[in-house]
């Protein structure tokens, strides 16, 4: 149940508390729901004071209906440098409003080194934006992957794929993950590096990719088997005396792409 008032609250007041470094009427403030710029200026001027007290209802406050006020919790955020909102923040990558996304980012950025660990596990968000913002703020961090395997996810959230595919060995079971992805395009360039590195374990994961409902997915799928070569006979093959009329994989489209990855593979002999 919120908080009852038996007073109307406006700017002025939010500004008074303010002056007298009032928390707990500031964050009482934060949850006055007839006037949505009593809460923003009640967010900010929490922001300028900077007291812990006020990270956890700035957290909820991310929350909020009002964009502009979820914008404003960020930023108070990232002037308080609250450690315990890195995750809340890293979901707010993720907004459907631009301006909390960019607050976010720059919240995250001025809380620094306890941001680093969140960013990096979000490296492997499902959501490419998340992941692509996520990597742009570890940079303006100077982070560095610890390994190849963080290093491959970091440059798949950066859609560095010619780099991934020089980097071989290490990307393959990232980049086969990628080929779920939501992401269309990332499957395809997914595809794509997976065909270049040539590593036997990508085999299985591209045939199914054959079935994607894109048919420029299929169609890099097909070019990645081809590039593969030898080890991806058989499964091809077998793949075609897999099928039954159940499965979705027994449409022609498949049997047609199967054989032309196999047709790829004899030309390049």
């Amino acid at each position: 149940m919120g908080i009852v008032y038996l007073f109307k609250l406006n700017v002025a007041n939010v500004e008074r508390m303010r002056e007298k470094r009032d928390v707990m009427g500031l964050i009482k403030a934060l949850q006055y729901k007839r006037d949505s710029e009593v809460r923003r200026n009640a967010e900010k001027a929490l922001g300028d004071v900077g007291d812990k007290r006020a990270v956890v209802p700035l957290i909820q406050a991310l929350k909020d209906e009002n964009w502009r006020v979820r914008s404003e919790a960020a930023v108070a955020l990232g002037k308080i440098k609250g450690a315990l909102a890195v995750e809340t923040l890293v979901h707010a990558l993720k907004d459907e409003d631009s301006d909390v996304r960019k607050r976010a980012a720059a919240a995250l950025r001025n809380i620094g080194e306890p941001a680093v660990e969140p960013l990096t596990q979000a490296l492997k968000d499902e959501d490419s934006d998340v992941r692509k913002r996520t990597a742009e703020v570890l940079d303006e961090l100077c982070w560095k992957p610890g390994d190849d395997t963080e290093r491959s996810h970091y440059l798949i959230a950066k859609k560095e794929w010619a780099e991934l595919a020089r980097l071989g060995e290490p990307a393959v079971e990232p980049l086969i993950q990628a080929l779920e992805d939501e992401s269309w395009e990332v499957r395809k360039r997914a595809a794509e590096a997976l065909g270049k590195i040539g590593d036997a374990r990508a085999v299985e994961p591209l045939i199914q990719t054959l079935k994607d409902e894109y048919w420029n997915v299929n169609k890099k799928a097909e070019e990645a088997l081809g590039e593969i070569g030898e080890p991806a006979v058989e499964p091809l093959i077998q793949a075609l005396k897999d099928e039954e009329p159940a499965l979705s994989h027994s449409q022609p489209a498949f049997q047609q792409a199967v054989k032309d990855a196999l047709e790829k593979i004899k030309k390049r002999g």
